[in-house]
């Protein structure tokens, strides 16, 4: 009775922590493809308004991490007047 209370209490440490390194993973693999994602516009918004990106730009973009402030630079991507005023708001 007791060797299968310890293997219940075990099992349910093992469920418990496999359910929340699944879901910390689950979470930080879905915040960096919206990243990716977010990035990824902004840039074939930029290229198709201006054309060429300046590598320095591109630079500047794939070093942003805050979700929040890139999806206001898609905004700003689509519309900016010049490829200079959208590198001001970065």
């Amino acid at each position: 009775m007791v060797m299968t209370l310890q293997k219940g209490i075990i099992r349910e440490g093992y469920d418990l922590g496999f359910a929340k390194g699944f879901a910390e993973g689950f979470a930080k693999g879905f915040a960096k493809g919206k990243l990716k994602a977010i990035r990824n516009s902004t840039l074939a918004i930029l290229r198709n308004r201006f054309g060429d990106v300046p590598q320095y730009l591109i630079k500047a973009l794939n070093e942003r991490t805050d979700v929040i402030a890139m999806e206001s630079l898609i905004i700003t991507a689509a519309t900016c007047k010049t490829l200079d005023e959208f590198e001001s708001e970065l």
